[in-house]
């Protein structure tokens, strides 16, 4: 059997048991199980090519660049989901929706650090395919590499296809991410007063020490604010600056609370 065709055979299974896992399943047990039997399927790809004598340099290339990559990068791409569902698992969503930006702002940069291989690859390019992704063209340095079973820019180019796939799973968990802060009932309260007059208040109830037995720090009580009433404080800090350095009372809005407040104490 020629290499192309077992592989054929190792994808059928692949793709087949990972679209059969339990639906029901824990997302974190279940992308474990998707990432072990991943593992499996590499080892027996491996085990095959350890021993095979591929018929000319075409079919060399096709498996660098066309089989084994496909494989690879769902290898990377579990991996890295099993990642990200562990840490959303302890994390705010707050949190989750800054990590997904962060891991966006890297995969950017591994585009960019990467431009001229990542476009050679993303336009079917060919002229430079026996340099890519033949074995005998590569002077392997690294001790971990399995000179046999890589040229080097085959994992290049499955890290490439699994920043894709991961791309696209980051870009569906912020959609689902807004969706779900869209029919949270908090988010139906908008702050329609000044945005210093939210700051002045924000920034007393900091100084009383109210919030998680007064571990909280500013920035994230603000960013609750926020959340809470819709609003977009922009640079606090400096705000609070200018507020120490007003001319009449530092307090106008804290001043008015307690007035209103008091009268309506007298009056109920």
């Amino acid at each position: 059997m020629d290499i192309l065709t077992y592989s054929k055979q190792l994808e059928s299974r692949m793709k087949e048991r990972l679209e059969n896992f339990n639906p029901d399943q824990d997302e974190i047990l279940k992308t474990g199980h998707a990432l072990t039997f991943i593992r499996e399927i590499i080892a027996e790809l491996k085990q095959f090519a350890s021993t095979y004598k591929f018929t000319d340099e075409p079919e060399e290339i096709r498996f660098f660049k066309e089989i084994k990559p496909v494989f690879l990068s769902q290898f990377f791409y579990y991996k890295k989901v099993f990642a990200l569902r562990l840490f959303d698992s302890f994390k705010d969503l707050k949190t989750r929706q800054a990590n997904y930006y962060k891991i966006l702002q890297q995969l950017e940069r591994f585009v960019q650090k990467n431009l001229e291989f990542y476009e050679y690859c993303m336009t079917n390019t060919t002229y430079l395919d026996k340099h890519y992704f033949t074995r005998n063209r590569q002077n392997h340095k690294s001790i971990d590499r399995d000179e046999k079973f890589s040229t080097g820019y085959d994992t290049k180019l499955a890290k490439i296809l699994a920043n894709e796939l991961l791309k696209k799973y980051i870009l569906d968990q912020l959609k689902k991410s807004q969706a779900d802060r869209s029919t949270d009932t908090s988010s139906t309260l908008t702050w329609t007063g000044s945005k210093t007059d939210l700051i002045e208040l924000i920034y007393a109830l900091h100084s009383v020490d109210v919030f998680n037995n007064g571990t909280a720090n500013i920035k994230v009580i603000a960013s609750a604010f926020e959340d809470v009433f819709n609003i977009s404080l922009g640079d606090y800090y400096r705000t609070f600056q200018d507020m120490r350095i007003r001319k009449r009372s530092q307090t106008p809005f804290l001043d008015i609370l307690k007035e209103r407040f008091t009268n309506r104490l007298s009056s109920e």
